[in-house]
């Protein structure tokens, strides 16, 4: 006689695993109407951000510590104090908080394509102590204008994806070399996360000073294809990817390779 475990069960379980299911349907559907859409401020790894613009979903991901989480391991197993960084797609200035107040990086750089998120960025920095280093332009392949196409969330701003339900404008553009002249300091570590920009990128700029680089690198965007010629041309310069996880890429120029894989 076939007779399925639920069919076993006495009424009052059955009864009890149904209500629970409603709770959590119900507790889902309050926290994300009523909750969520009146949370203004959240706090990660003691880094203090103001979240009042952002959508429940994307709030719900800060507040449970899902943001940025392979960018900060990567920073937080690779980076030192001693570093200097260059980080392109600032975002609501998250990493460069942490890696400023939890890893003790001095000289660290910004850019950041959206003018309102680089208000954002601006004022998350001084909430937390730190004076904002930040360059309000679109990382690209030249100098000039370019369009940002700028999605519900932040995360959803690009300069190489366009979508007839997002706004596009019309901000400053600088190549990767533009970008190091404006710095006060030769950068020794490079964090890229720009939406597939960074198939616009002229890798042969950096400085040789620069021995790390964590990316985030886009195929859904940019194709496989793309992606491999990123791989390559990084390989050409003496970067091997020493990790991955989860899209976030981190290279390390073979000197560098070498002395990390002694001191390990």
């Amino acid at each position: 006689m076939n007779t399925s475990f639920a069919s076993t069960l006495p009424p009052l379980a059955t009864s009890s695993k149904s209500l629970a299911q409603h709770w959590r349907d119900f507790d889902i559907r309050f926290r994300f109407k009523f909750v969520l859409p009146r949370l203004r401020r959240a706090t990660i790894e003691g880094i203090k951000l103001d979240i009042s613009s952002l959508s429940p979903i994307m709030k719900n991901n800060i507040i449970e510590g899902r943001y940025e989480v392979q960018e900060r391991r990567l920073a937080k197993r690779y980076l030192s104090p001693e570093d200097r960084v260059l980080e392109l797609g600032g975002a609501l200035g998250f990493i460069s908080l942490y890696c400023q107040k939890n890893i003790g990086v001095h000289q660290y750089a910004t850019v950041e394509a959206n003018p309102k998120t680089t208000e954002i960025l601006k004022h998350n920095h001084v909430m937390n102590g730190i004076a904002p280093n930040v360059i309000n332009v679109a990382a690209s392949s030249e100098d000039g204008e370019i369009d940002l196409d700028i999605g519900n969330d932040f995360w959803c701003n690009s300069i190489v994806t366009h979508s007839d339900a997002s706004t596009t404008v019309k901000v400053p553009a600088l190549s990767l070399r533009s970008i190091l002249a404006r710095l006060d300091f030769e950068p020794t570590a490079f964090i890229v996360d720009i939406e597939g920009a960074e198939a616009l990128l002229d890798f042969s700029a950096l400085p040789q000073s620069v021995t790390r680089i964590i990316i985030e690198l886009h195929p859904s965007i940019i194709g496989k294809a793309e992606v491999s010629r990123i791989i390559t041309t990084l390989a050409a310069l003496g970067f091997r990817l020493r990790e991955e996880e989860v899209g976030t890429h981190l290279f390390v120029r073979e000197a560098e390779r070498l002395t990390l894989t002694t001191n390990q």
